[in-house]
């Protein structure tokens, strides 16, 4: 496969031409489903090492017991270490839950999993102080708990800009349905944001052709965040898809079209005297950071490779002394 970015010398800013052309997918899956042996969450880690992917578990409507399920455990590594991410649910009564509730909850999660972020599940969408001050206030205390965490709100319809411009949440679900997703139309305000910060979750789909044409619209009414399910009501996400694997192919290969059209750019950032960060910048999806000391293609090594939501990646410190004459490249899988 061609390299979607010419080498560069370390130290060297490079820029990709024009703005993104396509947006990337990542899958966001609620995996309200038990991890038992041979479960779907061995293939959610399989789709993992393919494709940008989030896992939202749920024992309980929340963590569960005060303990740590070590069938849980197991399956957050093998999907973190696959290259997904895994978030814990949380439900909040569309902002009349206590916050001391929800924050006990989130707590726990913090305590007895290695997670990613949090879903918070029946999110408020009036757009009025009271549920505003009342997520932000989630999105302060979650991040207190680790900086790094993703979370997302889920009103399961169209929303006021306000959750997304005052920084309550960082992905927001605006359609959550069975039905109705061909004649959706987002709110216009959408398209000031990164695809990234919008999640659809479509159940009841039943239909193949309508499942594949959702990965096309999706694309096209800026959602970062996917998910198709012919699972039904009362609970449409206690299993996979039986086109789990169809699904996957889809996503992975509109993002490999979107990386084409837009190359990565990878910058190098300048830290501690003697070091720096090589920062990966393109379309979500899959790509190798290649090394070498030699322009030739045939001498490229594979330094890491990366699954992320937002196309972004930095690897940690580079000794620019010890490598001097380094080069690199991105390739996309």
């Amino acid at each position: 496969m061609p390299p979607l970015l010419r080498s560069l010398l370390l130290g060297v800013l490079t820029l990709s031409p024009g703005p993104l052309a396509a947006a990337g997918l990542s899958l966001m899956v609620p995996a309200y489903f038990y991890p038992s042996t041979g479960s779907d969450w061995n293939r959610l880690a399989a789709a993992a090492a393919r494709v940008p992917l989030v896992a939202i578990m749920n024992p309980n409507s929340g963590p569960g017991s005060a303990s740590a399920d070590p069938r849980y455990l197991q399956a957050i590594r093998s999907v973190r270490t696959a290259g997904g991410r895994v978030t814990g649910y949380v439900y909040t009564q569309y902002g009349r839950r206590p916050l001391a509730d929800v924050k006990a909850d989130l707590q726990r999660y913090h305590e007895l999993y290695p997670l990613d972020g949090f879903f918070l599940d029946e999110m408020a969408n009036d757009g009025g102080t009271a549920t505003v001050n009342y997520y932000a206030e989630l999105k302060d205390y979650i991040t207190r708990l680790k900086p790094g965490y993703h979370v997302t709100g889920n009103p399961g319809t169209q929303t006021a800009e306000v959750y997304l411009s005052r920084s309550t949440v960082d992905t927001v679900v605006t359609f959550e349905q069975g039905t109705g997703y061909p004649g959706y139309t987002p709110a216009a305000w959408n398209r000031k944001y990164p695809a990234h910060q919008f999640c659809h979750l479509l159940h009841s789909i039943t239909n193949t052709g309508a499942f594949t044409n959702a990965v096309t619209l999706a694309q096209r009414r800026n959602a970062g965040f996917l998910f198709v399910t012919d699972d039904l009501l009362p609970n449409p996400w206690d299993r996979l898809p039986t086109y789990w694997e169809a699904q996957v192919d889809l996503v992975e290969a509109a993002n490999r079209t979107a990386a084409v059209e837009t190359p990565p750019t990878l910058e190098l950032q300048p830290t501690l005297e003697g070091q720096g960060r090589l920062q990966l910048v393109g379309t979500p999806g899959r790509y190798v950071l290649n090394r070498s000391s030699f322009l030739t293609q045939s001498q490229w090594t594979p330094l890491t490779t990366n699954l992320t939501f937002t196309g972004q990646l930095t690897f940690e410190p580079i000794l620019w002394a010890a490598v001097p004459g380094l080069f690199f490249q991105a390739v996309v899988e």
